[in-house]
């Protein structure tokens, strides 16, 4: 009897053993083709497809090795992108990158921003950067960029050289390492914004890495400036009730500040999560990061120094819903979020010498923003919904308003894909803004358009109306107003 039941039993497993088994497609996207071999197909991997693709970070070391006789698709990947639009507002941007050299050098590019929204203002944003891989490992990156800015009694250059190097995991004293980051960079600045002049030049080091030992983790970010030094330390552990548990140390050379931080999450559902959260975290403010923004700014007069913000309290409570694609549900994602932050040190644009100019200044704000988004759709047509409340006040300043920043903001979209057809209608709606003066801005209610068009595998040539309605768009209340611009754009790979 036995004997015959463990036949059965054998017998049955057999069958069950011999099924074909369908599994879901894994939906990739991005301009890899390494996403060929992610799809449940009968094609062959290649790791030639792999240099200079961030999508190599993510595949098990142990995939096949290159196949004989593969097809020429991949035996010839995609080398040079080329992206390139111009705006009727006189704008003009490009950027250039050769992927894949050789096992050392990943990538090269170039890329330039070009405006000129009014005859005495211009300026030109040049920038070169490097992708490097290391015979032991690490991923080496540079940066080459040179700003310059002219009209409104202002002439502004800005230069930099930046280093940064990067690995997963290194071994010391017999522990892991992880996430290992360091950058390097030298820059200097030349400003004359009116009678105010500002010359300088300066470096930063900023490094990294989480030592890992078998009950605590710990780890360090370091930031060594000419202008203003930060250091944030935490020691973090799992506990019972909660997903991790750390207790952070910050510094920056003013207010030292001990802050716990804390990661609870419930899953809910299958596809849906509760979670609570404070990530005390820095952020690290740079002369380029502030010309980008603004273009055309007076930033400081001699004896000052660039702050960089402390943000510890950055509590997040969030429930996220996302449905499978596949599954016959109108809504695809859902998220309600509730963050609270006081950020210590934020920069803000105020008035400068230069009337027609904004300046920087460095105060404290606390804000508690809302929001709730969604997407909905199946198929060609997706449409997505965002709603935000944001409470922003200047907690060193009496808690009066904090500059440029909405009180209510809608944003709405909707997304039409048929290849090689596509294109987008956007409608961002903005109120109850005030200006570094407390006076009321207008409210902007912006209407864009875009149709695009890919032809060929690889490229795509699109065509973008802005701001349709014409309204008043601007990061400073006397900076030019964005208004209505028509805007080309290709993609080109090759």
């Amino acid at each position: 009897m036995r004997s015959t039941l463990l036949l059965i039993l054998l017998s049955f497993a057999i069958q069950i053993a011999a099924q074909i088994h369908v599994l879901p497609d894994l939906e990739v996207t991005g301009e890899s083709q390494v996403k060929i071999y992610l799809y449940k197909k009968a094609l062959p991997y290649t790791h030639d497809s792999l240099p200079g693709d961030s999508i190599s970070a993510f595949l098990p070391t142990s995939l096949p090795s290159p196949q004989v006789g593969e097809i020429t698709l991949l035996k010839n990947p995609v080398r040079h992108y080329f992206h390139a639009e111009a705006k009727s507002r006189m704008a003009l941007d490009a950027e250039y990158r050769y992927i894949g050299i050789n096992a050392q050098i990943r990538s090269l590019g170039a890329g330039m921003s070009l405006s000129s929204p009014k005859g005495n203002l211009i300026s030109n944003h040049f920038q070169a950067r490097g992708n490097f891989l290391t015979l032991s490992g690490e991923d080496i990156a540079t940066f080459l960029k040179y700003y310059n800015s002219d009209g409104k009694n202002l002439n502004s250059e800005y230069g930099s050289a930046e280093l940064y190097a990067y690995k997963d995991q290194y071994k010391a004293f017999g522990y892991d390492v992880d996430r290992v980051s360091t950058g390097f960079t030298v820059y200097g600045i030349k400003q004359n914004n009116m009678s105010q002049g500002l010359d300088t030049w300066g470096m930063d080091l900023n490094h990294q890495s989480t030592f890992r030992f078998p009950d605590v983790d710990w780890g360090n970010r370091i930031l060594l400036s000419t202008d203003n030094s930060v250091w944030q330390s935490y020691i973090e552990t799992p506990v019972n009730f909660l997903e991790k548990a750390s207790l952070h140390i910050m510094f920056d050379g003013e207010n030292f500040l001990p802050v716990p931080g804390f990661v609870w999450r419930y899953i809910t559902d299958i596809d849906q999560q509760f979670s609570v959260s404070n990530n005390p975290i820095f952020v690290r403010n740079t002369y380029d990061s502030l010309l980008e923004k603004y273009r055309w700014v007076g930033l400081k007069s001699k004896g000052n120094k660039l702050k960089h913000t402390l943000i510890p309290i950055n509590i997040s409570f969030r429930l996220e819903d996302f449905q499978p694609t596949t599954q016959e549900s109108f809504l695809r994602t859902f998220m309600l979020e509730n963050r609270t932050q006081l950020a210590v040190q934020e920069l803000n644009p105020v008035t400068s010498i230069n009337p027609e100019l904004p300046g920087i200044a460095a105060t404290d704000v606390f804000s508690n923003n809302s929001t709730i988004s969604a997407s909905f759709g199946q198929g060609t047509i997706v449409f997505d919904q965002t709603l935000s409340l944001n409470l922003a006040y200047l907690s060193d300043q009496n808690w009066i308003r904090a500059p440029y920043q909405p009180l209510l903001a809608a944003e709405s979209q909707i997304t039409y894909e048929s290849y090689p057809y596509g294109g987008e209608l956007e409608l961002n709606q903005l109120f109850f803004a005030v200006d570094h003066m407390q006076r009321d801005l207008p409210e902007v209610v912006d209407l864009s358009l875009e149709g695009r068009y890919d032809f060929g595998r690889y490229d795509q040539i699109y065509l973008r109306l802005e701001n349709i309605l014409g309204a008043s768009i601007r990061p400073y209340r006397t900076l030019p107003n964005q208004g209505f611009s028509i805007t080309a754009g290709i993609y080109h790979r090759f």
